[in-house]
């Protein structure tokens, strides 16, 4: 599962996470504005987690849901 993020600096990052968790495993930017005055920002640099942490996926991912059945009445 995969996804773009567009950071309010305007880049887009790429981000790859693990089917079978979730979790983002690859963060990488995709696409540099010209108005974007971060420094360590460039197409193709791997950016830490934590510079994601308050940026929603552009496009979600389809959610999946699972459906459990209510644990059965307990005699009394």
């Amino acid at each position: 599962m995969s996804y773009t993020v567009t950071l309010l600096c305007g880049c887009e990052v790429y981000v790859a996470c693990a089917p079978w968790t979730g979790l983002a495993h690859t963060r990488i930017i995709e696409w540099k504005p010209i108005g974007c005055r971060i420094g360590s920002h460039g197409v193709g640099v791997r950016l830490q987690l934590w510079e994601l942490l308050a940026y929603p996926p552009d496009d979600p991912p389809v959610q999946q849901w699972i459906t459990h059945q209510a644990p059965a009445a307990r005699p009394q």
